[in-house]
């Protein structure tokens, strides 16, 4: 550079006046070196002005002087050495006068061809820091002025003083900056996060809404627009205004370590615009923070639909499952299953059904040493059986029920639990005991044989002088004793029918069926059980319904069934007060298809341990063979009806038959 003389100048109070309101009013460095460099060479006698700051924080180094032309640079040092007058006031912090020989700075980067000038190199300081140097260049007599040198120097530290400012502004800028930066993130994780923690809310909607909170979360929120793209379901969420443009920023969507799909967010292209908005690095730190937190959302929302899903397939098997399964955890039942349910009834929900008054009195010690073991869980598999005596659901009836329950040790809720698995074994318990029964009766069977051909034969010679001695009380007038021999003629004829029935109990009979009143074979048995309930001081209460229809019954064998359940009831009494014996008959029709013959007594009744078995065959609470209910059984249901217990209205037992109406 060639450096030229200079005849006038600017006073030093007005060209400080200047340079003070550009460092008041500077906002960037380029821009102030250059106006200040400019300033300072046309105010002052100085041939060039060289001004350099170094690196500091966000701001490079820096370079600008006058010349032709202008020396504007960046990183001026990095590729070449620094010039020894540079070198000296960094590592002095002091101001520097140079007479320009042309030997010591030869091959100077800022300024050369000096002959007869100076330099003076003035530190950039604020607070002793050093932000750079102030270089001029000027003639051997001004640089020996004191007040050159001492506005120069001031000028100096005014210009360290404004970088020091401008650094400040540019750390608070950048502060406030990250500071909303961050506070537009937490506002959104804050809403996405109130979103995802309700519970109803489908994933859907979940991505839906954060995609469409992206946008506030932005620099420029009215121009931003954003695209969520699930690749493994071909789904896609945008906001209103997306259309790809520049610039752009996408993140990965990863869930359980695979790449799923991509979160877009750009600035769709408006040409228009003077400034092109671009994204910050805080911002694309926040797209990435977005899509991680995305991808973690769509991870949690599918591992709890997996697992809803799971849990729902343990209760569609739990709720079909053909055992009772429940869960106790300490002293409740948290959990048990439409079957369990079914065979414990209202126990089900009793964490002390082992212990419960339900339980056979039989079986109630084996299942309280059970509930023992399950409940200080010292096991780790258990298994009992025992009966239980429920009401039923339909009639409040109670119910024997046999089962067999297993336990295990297992985790509920992350806590230890006892998981029972119960079988209902009534229907194979009954199995097992029809099989019982049928060997007996296949013994029966067999005794009846002979018993039959060994009483037949006499009674036979009985019936035959019992029509000899009738034929004869004819002839001779005598009625009453006919009436008599009748009367024990028609007995031998029952003996005689109730051992073919014996014989005949177990193989289906042959029914005689005639359509008669429901009332004539009650009256019959009435009149045949009359002597012996009247010794006995039973009173009996006859209500036999008028009009009713015609049955097709087999008449002795019907009478056959009253009469035993009558001899049931007068025995049941045996051990009453007199005057508090009493048996109901009754007779009705209920329905225009069936008749029914009620009998009730007021005696100590059947206990719900023994009402489902009083029918089975050779099963007695008293000294008796225990096959009388079982053939009346046998006989109403071979007549297509039914016989059952029934409450008694005068507080003992009840039965009822019900017989269908003859449609012929």
């Amino acid at each position: 550079m060639k450096i030229r003389s200079r005849t006038t100048q600017t006073s030093i109070p007005e060209t400080f006046k200047t340079i003070s309101r550009l460092l008041i009013k500077a906002t960037q460095v380029e821009p102030l070196l250059k106006r200040m460099g400019q300033n300072l060479k046309a105010s002052r006698l100085y041939s060039e002005v060289f001004i350099w700051v170094a690196e500091k924080g966000d701001q490079e180094e820096t370079a600008w002087g006058t010349g032709t032309p202008p020396l504007c640079a960046r990183a001026l040092f990095m590729d070449q050495p620094q010039p020894f007058c540079i070198k000296t006031v960094i590592q002095d912090k002091e101001p520097l006068m140079l007479e320009r020989d042309g030997k010591g700075c030869a091959n100077c980067p800022i300024i050369s061809d000096c002959t007869g000038w100076a330099a003076l190199v003035v530190p950039l300081l604020f607070r002793e820091e050093f932000y750079g140097i102030l270089l001029v260049t000027l003639s051997s007599e001004i640089i020996a002025v004191k007040t050159e040198v001492s506005f120069l120097v001031e000028i100096g530290e005014n210009l360290g003083a404004c970088l020091n400012r401008m650094g400040q502004e540019t750390l608070y800028r950048k502060t406030a900056t990250a500071l909303l930066k961050r506070s537009l993130e937490l506002n959104y994780f804050h809403s996405l996060a109130k979103l995802t923690e309700q519970p109803d809310t489908d994933l859907e909607t979940i991505l839906q809404r954060g995609i469409d909170l992206i946008p506030a979360s932005m620099t420029y929120p009215d121009l931003a627009a954003a695209a969520l793209t699930i690749t493994d379901t071909r789904q896609q969420f945008t906001t209103a205004n997306f259309t790809r443009g520049t610039p752009m920023v996408e993140n990965p969507i990863v869930v359980d370590g695979k790449t799923v799909g991509m979160l877009t967010v750009c600035y769709p292209s408006h040409s228009h615009r003077k400034n092109e908005p671009t994204f910050l690095n805080e911002e694309k730190e926040l797209i990435g923070s977005i899509s991680l937190r995305m991808g973690k959302i769509i991870e949690r929302k599918r591992g709890r639909i997996a697992l809803e899903r799971s849990e729902q397939r343990f209760r569609d098997l739990t709720k079909n499952a053909v055992t009772g399964i429940a869960i106790l955890q300490g002293d409740e039942v948290v959990f048990q299953n439409p079957e369990y349910k079914k065979i414990f009834g209202p126990l089900s929900h009793s964490p002390n059904l082992f212990m419960d008054t339900g339980v056979h009195p039989d079986d109630r010690d084996k299942a309280r040493k059970f509930h023992t073991a399950i409940m200080r869980h010292d096991f780790t598999t258990l298994s009992v059986d025992f009966r239980i005596s429920a009401p039923q659901a339909d009639n409040g009836n109670p119910r024997i029920t046999s089962v067999f329950c297993r336990a295990a040790m297992t985790e509920f809720k992350e806590r230890s639990a006892v998981l029972l698995n119960v079988m209902d074994m009534t229907k194979p318990r009954e199995l097992e005991n029809l099989l019982r029964i049928q060997d007996k009766m296949t013994s029966l069977g067999r005794v009846a044989a002979g018993i039959a051909h060994e009483i037949r034969n006499p009674l036979s010679g009985i019936n035959i002088y019992l029509k000899s001695l009738e034929k004869y009380a004819l002839e001779r007038n005598a009625e009453t004793e006919g009436k008599i021999i009748s009367k024990i003629q028609s007995a031998s004829n029952r003996i005689e029918a109730v051992i073919k029935r014996v014989m005949d109990f177990s193989k289906p009979g042959e029914l005689k069926p005639v359509s008669i009143n429901i009332n004539l074979p009650v009256h019959n048995a009435i009149d045949l059980a009359a002597v012996t309930l009247r010794k006995s001081g039973i009173k009996i209460e006859t209500n036999l319904g008028t009009s009713l229809p015609q049955c097709g019954l087999d008449n002795p064998m019907i009478e056959q069934v009253m009469l035993n359940l009558i001899t049931n009831a007068a025995e049941a009494m045996k051990t009453l007060a007199p005057g508090t014996k009493t048996i109901a008959i009754t007779t009705q029709c209920l329905d225009p298809r069936h008749v029914i013959i009620l009998v009730e007594d007021s005696g100590p009744g059947v206990s719900s341990i023994h009402g489902d078995r009083i029918f089975d065959p050779f099963y007695t609470t008293k000294n008796s063979s225990g096959i009388g209910l079982s053939i009346c059984r046998r006989i109403v249901n071979d007549h297509r009806g039914t016989l059952k217990l029934h409450p008694s209205r005068l507080g003992g037992a009840g039965f009822i038959v019900r017989l269908p109406v003859d449609s012929r």
